[in-house]
């Protein structure tokens, strides 16, 4: 599986500490194709527009436009670029107004190298599950658009399957089945099955199954969960029923699926 590169910039009015913040990230050997500076909140907003910025470590005292300004601007534009807070202030107000503002951390100088490090790749994890989920999505949209083409007829069947697509993306943690969703969905269950397979080639528990298989092997390549809290997350009450779906769907352990992942990403 090919890794994801992410951009990064650093914002701080000291020069020293920049250098210190650059220093720190490129020995971590995270993916970072790009690292930019900016001394103050506009620079650090003039920077965002020129450039495709993913992650941002800002510092909230600088002058002109504060760290925590410049976050409230990027917001009210509507960017979701992750931030992470790095200031010598240690303020409840500054750490409540910078989580309000969406930013990952709040970490207090001096930030030691471990500690940046573990934030940024928390960072790095919610931007690749991010990035899967949108494939995710792109793909169902894709393959929704073919299948509803090969329709004879239109109306409520395209409209039905999207339906029960969105449905699971929305519900794959939970205990439910075709019963659930054809009632949920006001649909006969032999009518929804009937359509859903001739759209999408598969029935409706198969295609809640490989939901969930996927959304599974996102948290086991990506978070530190453990099998058992995965099979809850994605909607299974037995874990040892997980570990046996998992196999089937994927030829390998959920713990051999992980350690395989593992080992391509280095």
């Amino acid at each position: 599986m090919a890794k994801n590169y992410y951009s990064i910039l650093i914002v701080d009015d000291e020069t020293i500490e920049r250098k210190a913040l650059e220093m720190t990230i490129k020995a971590s050997s995270l993916p970072f194709s790009m690292i930019l500076e900016a001394s103050s909140g506009r620079e650090m907003l003039e920077a965002v527009k020129r450039h495709n910025v993913d992650i941002i470590i800002l510092d909230i005292n600088m002058p002109g436009i504060t760290g925590l300004q410049a976050l409230e601007m990027l917001r009210s534009d509507g960017m979701d670029t992750k931030v992470i807070i790095s200031t010598a202030y240690d303020e409840f107000n500054y750490a409540v107004k910078a989580l309000q503002s969406g930013a990952v951390d709040f970490l207090v100088k001096p930030v030691a190298d471990e500690t940046l490090t573990e934030s940024l790749k928390k960072c790095i994890e919610r931007l690749d599950e991010e990035k899967k989920m949108s494939e995710r999505i792109t793909k169902i949209e894709d393959y929704l658009r073919v299948s509803s083409s090969s329709l004879k007829e239109e109306g409520e069947y395209p409209e039905a399957v999207k339906q029960v697509c969105a449905y699971i993306e929305s519900n794959y943690d939970k205990r439910i089945g075709l019963d659930e969703i054809a009632r949920d969905l006001s649909y006969s269950k032999f009518h929804l099955s009937r359509i859903f397979k001739d759209a999408m080639n598969m029935t409706v528990i198969e295609y809640l199954t490989k939901t969930r298989m996927d959304k599974a092997k996102e948290l086991l390549e990506f978070t530190k969960d453990s099998v058992k809290v995965i099979a809850f997350r994605t909607g299974f009450s037995d874990p040892n029923y997980f570990s046996l779906t998992f196999r089937k769907a994927e030829g390998l352990t959920p713990l051999q699926y992980r350690a395989k992942t593992i080992m391509e990403r280095h």
